[in-house]
């Protein structure tokens, strides 16, 4: 097998259907299994309406652009609040005992976070050995994700802010999410 052969094989992992013909078409079909898809965007542009819409879309079945997950499409999501990245690492731990389960009632298909950087933003101090600690965790949750992926063929989003930078008298600290005074980043 060589690069090139690879490039030949179709992708034949599922696909999960944006609910867009547009947005499905650039993907090349919709958000795809065993990966994981990052959606980047400036505060209130609607990721988090994205991924409530992929939420209830990975329930349908894959005839209808969705993943199989369920018959009761409101009935079988599960929401977890996570208050820092330690907190997400255990979930994912959990998380992971839960879907191999044999006896678990529905499949899990999708995995939504929404705002990983969030989680980063508040936890820690600036000192060598914070971001240390940070940047060994901001690693972890991405490998432990695609592993999870991989191995129960999931859909995974993550969903991460827009920050600039404005300046010393702008914002918290100089910092400010989304860009307040026009369209354009």
């Amino acid at each position: 097998m060589t690069p090139q052969n690879l490039m030949l094989l179709p992708l034949s992992t599922p696909k999960l259907s944006i609910g867009c013909p547009i947005l499905d078409d650039c993907l090349g079909g919709g958000i795809p299994c065993n990966s994981i898809t990052e959606l980047v965007g400036e505060s209130g542009s609607g990721k988090t309406q994205l991924c409530l819409q992929l939420t209830l879309g990975a329930q349908l079945q894959p005839s209808h652009g969705g993943l199989g997950g369920s018959s009761e499409p409101l009935e079988d999501i599960y929401v977890g609040g996570v208050n820092d990245a330690q907190q997400l690492i255990h979930v994912l731990g959990d998380l992971e005992a839960f879907i191999a389960i044999d006896h678990t009632r529905l499949p899990v298909k999708l995995i939504v976070i929404d705002s990983i950087a969030a989680l980063f933003q508040s936890q820690y101090h600036k000192t060598p050995a914070d971001f240390k600690r940070q940047s060994e965790m901001f690693f972890n949750i991405p490998g432990t994700l695609k592993g999870l992926a991989n191995k129960f063929g999931l859909a995974v989003v993550v969903t991460n802010q827009v920050v600039d930078f404005i300046g010393p008298r702008d914002g918290v600290n100089g910092v400010r999410l989304g860009n307040l005074e026009s369209l354009d980043t």
